[in-house]
């Protein structure tokens, strides 16, 4: 029996979904954060960055971030970080301290909207603070204090397939920076809130690796 032409094309695709489902997202880089510079605060994900807001009087956008991400507070700076489906999906602690709050909230599922997701996938920044999914999603979210008190809050907000998270950190466990946080199975979008202590390094549209790329350093 002859088989189609486009056999082999499709037998590809499938053995290709396969691998990068199974296998490719599952990969486990060795990260050992290089920088020595004090209050320097490290992505706490792979991808692209989304958008960088200022925080004022708790609010980013007029969206409050103590619903976003459970923290309360009321000066700094917003980042957002789409991990897509070729980006590491491990996540880690961006600083040192002890983890003042680690839960999950639930929500909905909704969907980045396909020409957003498309851009995304193309390597082209799309601002997701405003999405349905930001404000609504199912989430994660832990805050680190480090010694001087400064704290950093990092949250995961699941993607339409829901937040398929493994999680590793406690209440109360001290952690250092590079320390893995969470695996995210299907990727999504990570925030991370700074304090006004600290001043964005990156812009919109940059690449960061997690545990390695310097995102925040000391205010000047």
């Amino acid at each position: 029996m002859r088989l189609p032409r486009r056999f082999p094309l499709l037998a590809a695709f499938a053995a290709g979904v396969w691998y990068l489902r199974s296998v490719y997202r599952f990969r486990d880089p060795v990260r050992l954060p290089a920088t020595q510079d004090a209050g320097a605060i490290l992505s706490p994900a792979d991808g692209l960055v989304s958008f960088v807001r200022r925080i004022e009087g708790g609010r980013a956008d007029g969206l409050s971030v103590a619903e976003l991400l459970g923290t309360p507070q009321q000066e700094g700076w917003l980042l957002g970080i789409f991990t897509g489906p070729l980006d590491v999906h491990f996540t880690y602690a961006p600083a040192e301290g002890t983890v003042l709050s680690a839960g999950r909230k639930p929500g909905a599922r909704a969907a980045v909207p396909v020409s957003d997701a498309a851009q995304l996938l193309a390597g082209r920044a799309v601002d997701l603070l405003g999405s349905a999914a930001v404000r609504g999603n199912e989430r994660y979210s832990y805050a680190v204090q480090g010694e001087g008190g400064q704290v950093v809050t990092v949250g995961l907000i699941a993607p339409g397939a829901g937040l398929n998270a493994t999680t590793y950190l406690d209440e109360g466990q001290t952690v250092r920076q590079g320390n893995k946080a969470a695996f995210l199975a299907e990727g999504g979008l990570v925030l991370l809130a700074l304090p006004d202590t600290v001043t964005p390094q990156v812009s919109v549209g940059e690449r960061v690796r997690g545990a390695e790329t310097v995102v925040a350093g000391q205010a000047v």
